[in-house]
């Protein structure tokens, strides 16, 4: 399966049937640009989409070029792109827990894209407590809006903390999730697993891994 082929079997798994999933899309720093295509799959089928970005990875850029690519007219795209940057793990807080819901209604999206949560919680001059609340109030958010139909889809690179102690935090935000989707590569060769939570405990499906040629 091409890189161009994945977005479709992804959006039509996680997003297309029973809205309200909460699912992580993790692996290496090409999970942003992957992110992207999915998104671009998104847009095509003439959905809106809630970025938050924790990450600094949206581009818009790239969607631009997605949308001249298969001859659609890139405003096409963009109107329907709703982007929050966050610059602080604070500043990530109130995107996610102060009134998302009703944002989301107001500009008719059913879809939230969350970049990079735990990647701003790397700093020395936020105190742990601080965090442990944070990822409190994004749980129930995150349960709120699946309650309420919104599909959430967590992207993250694997975490490289320079604070080794809080690489739990990455671990706690797996556990909020429904299902997982894990991005492996080697030199040649891309693919996407689908992981699967069954009894607290993580299950592997590689029978459902959606190679992904480089490109």
């Amino acid at each position: 399966m091409t890189m161009t082929e994945l977005p479709h079997k992804f959006v039509d798994r996680h997003f297309s049937a029973s809205p309200g999933k909460i699912g992580l899309l993790y692996g290496e720093k090409c999970i942003y640009p992957l992110s992207t295509l999915i998104a671009a799959e998104i847009l095509k089928r003439s959905q809106s989409i809630v970025f938050i970005d924790g990450a600094n990875r949206v581009d818009p850029y790239f969607l631009a070029k997605l949308a001249r690519y298969q001859e659609i007219d890139p405003y096409n795209f963009l109107d329907r792109v709703y982007v929050t940057r966050a610059y602080t793990c604070y500043q990530l807080d109130i995107s996610i827990t102060d009134g998302l819901l009703d944002y989301v209604r107001l500009v008719d999206a059913r879809i939230v894209i969350v970049y990079g949560l735990t990647d701003l919680f790397d700093d020395d001059q936020v105190p742990v407590s601080d965090i442990t609340d944070i990822l409190r109030r994004v749980r129930q958010t995150l349960v709120y809006l699946k309650a309420n139909g919104v599909s959430v889809l967590l992207v993250s690179s694997y975490p490289r903390f320079h604070i080794k102690e809080r690489e739990q935090f990455f671990k706690q935000m797996m556990l909020m999730t429904d299902i997982r989707y894990r991005l492996e590569q080697n030199d040649t060769l891309q693919r996407v697993i689908l992981e699967e939570p069954h009894n607290g405990k993580n299950h592997t499906d590689r029978n459902n891994a959606h190679p992904v040629r480089r490109e």
